[in-house]
Parts: C-alpha cells; structure tokens; sequence
C-alpha cells in the first residue's frame, strides 16, 4: 500500500488540485494565474506518466522504450519556465519580463533538444519505471541527467530566492505560506538533482554512493512534488478550508512560546508585573485561552518595560546599533536588536541593584501600533534577545566600564 501511494499518490493530488484550482474564466486569464496553471498541469502530466501503468502504457503504444521518462522531464521543464515566468511576471510586468521569459524558454527548448538526442543515443531497450536502477550505468545517461539539471536548477533557485522575498511582503498569510511550501519544495527538488547526479555519477565511474543506504528516490520526489502543489493552489482552496484562521493561531501560539524566555528575564527583574507567578514550562503548552493569555503576556512586558525605564542607557542602544550595522542588519531589525539590548542591560542593573540614571529625555517607545503589530515586534525582540544575550550582556558590561 505504501508504495502504491508513492507511485501514484502524487499524480492523484495534482489532478485533483488541478481541477479544483480555477475559479473563473476572467481570473484565469491573468497572466500570472495562467503561469500557476501551466505549473500544476506540468506536474500533473510528470507525475503520471511516470505511474508504472501509464508508464508501461506510452511505451507499448509508441514502441520507444522509457519514452515515458524523456516525456516526464519535459513536463517538468515546463514547471520550470512556468515557475521562472511566473516571478518575473510579479516583478517586471510588460516588456522586460517578456524578454527574460523568452530567453528562458529558448534555453529549455535547446536543453530539451540536446536531452532528446542523447536518451536516442543511451542503450535503453527495455521500458522499464525502474529506469535508473536498470540504466543508470549505461552510455549517455550520466549526461542525459546533467543537461537535465543544468536546464532546471536555475529555475528552482530563482524559485527559491523570490519566494522568500515575495513571501516577506505577502498580503495574506495563506499566500506567505503557501509560497514558504513552494520554496520548501524547490529546495526538495534541488536536494533530489544534485543526489541523482552523484547516483548516475557512481554507476559510470563505480564508486560507492550513497555511503549510507538510503532510499532516496522514493522520498525526494513525491515530497517535492506535494509541496509545490499544495503551495502553489494553497491561496485558492485555503481560505475555504480556514487555512489563514489556523495559521493565525499557530502563529500565536508561537508567539507566545518565543515571548516566555524574555517575560521571565522581566519577571526576575521586576517581579509585580505578572498578575499571577509564571507557571510550569509544561502547563503553558495548553491553547486554552491562547488570546488572553497572549494579550496579557505583552501587555505585562510593556509594563516591565515602563518599570525599568530609569535602568535605560542610550549609549547601549547605540552600541547595538553599530553591532547591527557591521552585520548588515538595518531598518526595523536594527530597532529590534537595540531594543533587546536595552532591556538586557536595564534588567542586568536592576538584578545587581545598581542605581537608576538620572531623568532625562524619555527613549521613544518602538513596535507597533496595535496588539498584533505590536506583538510582532515584541516577538522579534524577544528572539533577538534570546539568540545575541551573550553579546548583549558584553555590550552591557562595555557600557558600565569604559563606555561605547
């Protein structure tokens, strides 16, 4: 049963996911919908021709045995062009992204020439789904597979880079997660090109891979092709399956976990913030009353924050800051950082019962504007003080003895 589902369950959910995805003429005739269509129906196509029945089928019918493989890897070529398309469409609309797309397609189409010719010219004849563990030895092959993925890899690292990018400003977090499972799937599909190079490397040139056995093949492929699916079509079907109210929730319960380690630092530094004591680590893995228990959360790490207030030293905050810009890091996660510096450094003097600093201008208050905006920001915070306390206890320390 298992393997059954391997072979064939891929190629079931893009069909059906394929069916499921158009929601209207008008919108699918958008030119970045059509590109989302050419993906799902490239990996629809790819996945079923390489069934072991359709696959034994097209070759009995064409009497070109494994014919079907070369027809699978051109599918997936045109998964590539369409995906590369499709970012250069969100990108540069009009001539610009035209350009880039032809040129793109010119390539594949040259690469899918040279492919053609050498599965003529690779002794393969016997149809055969296990294709590679029967040739993956023989004349041709080795470079079949390298034209391949010199073809489609570019592809799959554009992918990579301008979904995260793209999923960085994502209006909705149904399409913020469906673009992280596209690039979670390019990376797969990358990770299963460079093991099958090396496969076919080792058959020609006899060396032992993989050093440890591991079936490889039957794990890259389907989990690749899953989540570029589901990622793909997540933003038409998710919001009718309450996928973004799930994310929200999942999104604060984790917020809510990474704010725990800098609530409790708070805490131990000004202990009547809380209106009750912190609880067992285990106790707050419960959901229950996830909002309230969120809202007070960062409700209580503003009021340390107002407590501690006397403890804070600008000339911290400017050390963080340069810390931030030798890192390269800038805007809002440079105010994050100097922000975490901050409340270290006030929590550390008032710990060790050091005096409060003498009144003067009050330090702007950074986050956001309301609960979930500030929320945000404060989880940032807390992650930032949570990854860097050691430095942050240094930038301290340099402030108290010789001054940033």
């Amino acid at each position: 049963m298992a393997e059954w589902l391997r072979m064939y369950g891929p190629s079931i959910v893009a069909w059906f996911l394929l069916l499921l995805a158009p929601h209207g003429r008008r919108r699918q005739s958008e030119p970045s919908r059509r590109m989302v269509a050419l993906v799902l129906t490239g990996l629809a196509i790819s996945t079923t021709v390489n069934t072991p029945v359709v696959y034994g089928l097209i070759g009995e019918l064409t009497g070109i045995p494994n014919v079907a493989r070369l027809l699978g890897h051109a599918g997936m070529l045109g998964v590539a062009w369409a995906g590369h398309a499709f970012f250069h469409l969100m990108d540069e609309p009009g001539r610009n992204a035209r350009a880039g797309i032809v040129r793109y397609a010119c390539y594949l189409v040259a690469a899918l020439v040279a492919m053609a010719v050498l599965f003529v010219a690779a002794p393969t004849p016997v149809d055969d789904v296990r294709f590679a563990a029967r040739y993956g030895a023989a004349p041709w092959v080795l470079e079949y597979w390298l034209v391949y993925a010199l073809a489609i890899v570019p592809a799959f690292v554009g992918v990579t880079r301008e979904g995260l990018r793209c999923a960085r400003v994502a209006a909705t977090a149904t399409l913020r997660a469906g673009l992280h499972l596209v690039v979670a799937g390019a990376a797969v599909a990358m990770a299963y090109q460079a093991h099958k190079t090396i496969y076919f490397a080792a058959r020609r040139l006899e060396f032992s891979y993989p050093p440890v056995p591991l079936n490889l093949d039957a794990l890259l492929p389907p989990l690749s092709l899953l989540l570029l699916v589901i990622g793909t079509t997540m933003p038409g079907w998710g919001p009718r399956l309450k996928v973004p109210e799930a994310l929200e929730f999942a999104g604060r319960y984790l917020a809510y976990r990474r704010l725990r380690p800098l609530w409790l630092a708070l805490y131990r530094a000004v202990p009547e913030i809380a209106l009750v004591p912190p609880a067992a680590a285990l106790s707050e893995l419960s959901p229950v009353d996830l909002r309230l228990r969120l809202y007070r959360r960062v409700i209580e790490i503003r009021d340390a924050r107002l407590a501690l207030l006397p403890y804070f030293d600008p000339e911290v905050a400017a050390a963080a800051r340069k810390l931030a810009a030798r890192r390269g890091i800038t805007g809002r996660d440079a105010e994050v950082l100097a922000e975490a510096a901050m409340l270290a450094a006030a929590t550390h003097d008032k710990e060790r019962g050091r005096s409060p600093r003498l009144a003067g201008d009050a330090p702007t208050v950074p986050g956001g504007g309301d609960l979930e905006s500030d929320t945000e920001f404060l989880d940032g915070v807390a992650r930032a003080y949570r990854a860097h306390r050691r430095k942050l206890t240094r930038l301290c320390a340099a402030s108290h003895s010789v001054g940033v």
